[in-house]
């Protein structure tokens, strides 16, 4: 793309409307080829359109679900590139929709009703962009952390080009044809689901098991903490066995369910899973150790520990053969400093920068 007197890519130009991207999509993605229909419904469309629309394409401008969400018929209907450019920078901002609301005053255009309710960014992450980039249409900064609010995505520039206006509709039909037949494939698919795969970032954290082998975590300072946890607080267990570890948005981990399946134990993945869970196998211990990891929030609280012995119970483990740890990057951190005063009483803490001590709070027992 050529650049703007401000340094900045020509942004691309655009079709008519979102109805316009929708019946484009239907015509790329149809659910007749991927299976399902948020490839091509109207939240689809929205991601096609806002992301044309502040030109994230390949490594430029990534987007993240508010800045679709937040788009307005009002806003959309200005093409003008000014325009266009102090959306994207008021939509990734980090005052987010006030800072959308206060470019429209600047630029005294009308705000209008934003596309979806504040409360709707699931409908637009885990249905549409999901699938977009199961099938090869949108790209993820896999080097960003899961759980951080930096854009990430983008549109695969092939993808993209079968956006465009102005395409003969012989030549449209034949370039979608080609791009369907190197991405709506198996092999496709697989190269979409590598290219997207956290663990596979050059900033993804391998860990060595307490109990053997090793396991690659996802970006980001959770992983680091968690690393530090099972390199080296689990090496103080007797018979350590790591028998489960959570990653943003990732169901069960095949090994993880096998190991929990082969103690009878049945876990809710919706609601319960804690981010680690480790197990003392010697037999004069046998215990079960209940783990949260506090990059920022989240720690084991009085509810929390409930839920977990409720579900431990429940499973047949005896309920003082239950640990609860919630494990930190430093007593000096300030997530560590705001989590403190919420631990359940019979519990421990752990801070990756001490990994020779461990934080007890219990009911005080001087007998």
């Amino acid at each position: 793309m050529s650049e703007t007197n401000a340094n900045r890519p020509e942004l691309p130009p655009l079709l008519g409307s979102r109805d316009a991207y929708q019946e484009r999509l239907n015509k790329i993605l149809p659910k007749s080829i991927t299976g399902v229909t948020s490839t091509a419904n109207p939240a689809a469309a929205a991601i096609a359109f806002v992301a044309m629309y502040v030109g994230s394409i390949e490594n430029e401008n990534p987007i993240r679900p508010s800045t679709v969400t937040w788009m307005s018929d009002a806003i959309a209907a200005h093409r003008e590139e000014h325009i266009r450019y102090a959306y994207y920078e008021a939509a990734v901002s980090k005052d987010g929709e006030k800072a959308v609301r206060q470019m429209c005053d600047i630029w005294e255009i009308d705000r209008g009703t934003p596309w979806y309710a504040g409360n709707s960014r699931e409908q637009v992450r885990d249905e549409s962009l999901k699938e977009l980039r199961n099938n090869g249409a949108v790209l993820t900064a896999t080097q960003i952390p899961t759980t951080s609010q930096r854009p990430r995505y983008t549109l695969e520039p092939g993808f993209a080009s079968l956006l465009l206006p102005g395409l003969p509709e012989e030549e449209l039909d034949e370039q979608i044809r080609v791009w369907q037949s190197t991405h709506l494939t198996p092999t496709g698919r697989r190269r979409a689901a590598i290219q997207n795969d956290p663990s596979r970032s050059a900033d993804s954290v391998t860990v060595h098991l307490p109990d053997g082998g090793s396991r690659t975590l996802h970006a980001g300072p959770s992983s680091v903490i968690l690393k530090a946890l099972l390199e080296h607080f689990a090496t103080k267990l007797d018979q350590p066995s790591l028998l489960f570890v959570s990653q943003p948005g990732e169901k069960v981990n095949l090994l993880d369910g096998q190991g929990l399946a082969s103690m009878g134990l049945e876990v809710d993945q919706t609601r319960l899973l804690p981010d680690c869970l480790l197990a003392d196998l010697a037999t004069d211990r046998d215990t079960f150790w209940f783990i949260e990891v506090v990059a920022s929030d989240g720690p084991i609280t009085e509810e929390r520990k409930h839920d977990l012995l409720q579900w431990a119970t429940s499973q047949g483990l005896q309920e003082d053969r239950c640990r609860f740890l919630t494990a930190f990057r430093s007593r000096t951190a300030s997530e560590a400093k705001r989590a403190l005063p919420q631990l359940a009483r019979g519990s421990y803490a752990w801070f990756s920068d001490e990994p020779d001590a461990l934080l007890a709070w219990d009911d005080l027992n001087l007998t």
